[in-house]
């Protein structure tokens, strides 16, 4: 059954849901190796980007900006931009700088290719480093098609333009190339690393956020650029990979680049959340690899087998809803129901194709003022920490999404898998089980007494 699909057109957002394009461009570019992502906008923009991504993940974000002021704003911005790639080139030789426009910028018709073709034919001696443009207008999309567009600008202009004559690939089999959604934290993508290497693969990760923003400490004090994450090397490789395994739906367009001009294909598995999706992304690797499943995985998923069996006493029925962006809600609501939970009302960001097949009665793309009106009738809701601020105490909220910045290590949650899915079941189990209330009340009796009310006989 589709879900009935509602697109809310308001001139007003009071409790937004989404954030900006060009913020998720700025955190792709946190999972490739020694590069500055460039906001091409005013400081502000900047600003608000990253106090939102170093509230979330508790990290220093080495975001750059092109400071746009009042001048510039009308005028035109192309030299901001051109003296920042060239100062950062001179001061930081970073291997490549991201570039992104905002709002303001797009307003003005800035065209970044055209500036940093100008740049390159001024600045020769700036080769080694590597500028790729994405255009993030702040009005269009959210943050999960901006972190979309980044990768799909990466893989374009790093490998398909570069190349005047596509040539035949020396395909290494070992190689598998795996695209990441935005909604994979660190935890899930060390696991499907995991799982790619017991069936003999060398992954590459396409961004790999688990290398610059989760457990590790810098040798020095301050960090310039990137510190972690997919080099250039490994992106100019991806094309001489087996195959391309894709983990949420707006990371199609990145495969489909590799797979139209270096014949590299393509295999869509979903979010990789609960036990249908997991067990489609291990037969594949399976029947690519040419090798049985692993004892230890076999073993995964009967643990989770019994976590279903576990949590579907109190999970199975219950009224959820949720507001996080297409990718997340759409591993959630699988998630939910194969433990029977009924997903009443989805909240999402942006109108995609993708999100008719979510597992839910209605989707509204909106804001979390949808969900206001009707928290009072769902038993748990799966959203970041303004959903919790609308929410709790009365409706336990299971942290998901961006930004979720009340709780520690909500960034390296895992999510996908068998342990993933087992571990986000008994999380909802439990907070239903925190937030249960009896449904009889306790009965007394009218002949009911204590023991303070009696009197002592005594007897002479």
């Amino acid at each position: 059954m589709k879900p009935s699909i509602h697109v809310k057109r308001s001139a007003l957002v009071e409790q937004p849901l989404k954030t900006s394009a060009a913020t998720g461009a700025t955190l792709a570019c946190m999972g490739l190796g020694n590069a500055i992502p460039l906001m091409h906008g005013s400081q502000g923009c900047g600003a608000f980007a990253k106090v939102y991504l170093i509230q979330h993940f508790r990290e220093p974000i080495p975001l750059q900006n092109t400071a746009i002021d009042q001048i510039a704003a009308v005028m035109g911005g192309d030299d901001n931009l051109f003296q920042a790639i060239k100062l950062l080139c001179e001061k930081h030789q970073p291997e490549l700088i991201m570039v992104m426009t905002t709002g303001l910028t797009e307003m003005q018709g800035c065209d970044l290719e055209r500036v940093v073709r100008e740049f390159r034919q001024a600045c020769p001696q700036f080769a080694a480093t590597q500028v790729v443009a994405v255009t993030t207008p702040d009005f269009s999309g959210s943050m999960q098609t901006g972190f979309a567009s980044a990768v799909e600008a990466c893989i374009q202009q790093l490998l398909v333009d570069k190349s005047d004559v596509i040539q035949p690939k020396a395909t290494c089999a070992e190689q598998l190339n795996v695209f990441c959604s935005v909604a994979l934290t660190s935890a899930d993508l060390e696991l499907i690393e995991r799982y790619c290497e017991a069936f003999g693969f060398k992954p590459i990760f396409v961004p790999k956020l688990s290398d610059s923003l989760d457990g590790h400490l810098a040798a020095g004090d301050f960090a310039v650029s990137t510190t972690g994450g997919t080099s250039l090397s490994q992106l100019a490789a991806l094309a001489n990979s087996s195959a391309s395994i894709v983990i949420g739906d707006s990371m199609r367009g990145a495969a489909k680049i590799l797979e139209k001009y270096f014949a590299v294909p393509s295999h869509f598995v979903g979010m990789a959340m609960g036990m249908q999706e997991t067990d489609k992304l291990v037969m594949l690797l399976s029947q690519l690899s040419g090798k049985a499943v692993p004892q230890w995985l076999t073993r995964q998923r009967q643990r989770l087998q019994d976590a279903l069996l576990d949590c579907h006493f109190i999970l199975s029925a219950s009224s959820c809803a949720m507001a996080l962006e297409p990718d997340a809600a759409l591993g959630y609501s699988q998630l939910l129901s194969e433990v029977g939970a009924v997903l009443d009302t989805c909240v999402t960001t942006v109108n995609l194709p993708a999100i008719k097949q979510l597992k839910a009665k209605q989707v509204v793309v909106g804001d979390l003022s949808d969900l206001s009106e009707r928290v009072a009738d769902y038993a748990l809701v799966v959203g970041n920490t303004h959903c919790a601020n609308l929410c709790e105490p009365t409706i336990p909220v299971l942290r998901a999404g961006f930004p979720c910045h009340d709780r520690y290590g909500n960034s390296d949650i895992l999510q996908v898998g068998y342990e993933g899915a087992r571990a986000r079941l008994f999380a909802m189990a439990n907070l239903l089980k925190a937030y249960h209330q009896d449904e009889v009340a306790a009965h007394y009796s009218d002949y009911r007494f204590e023991p303070e009310s009696c009197q002592q006989s005594t007897i002479n």
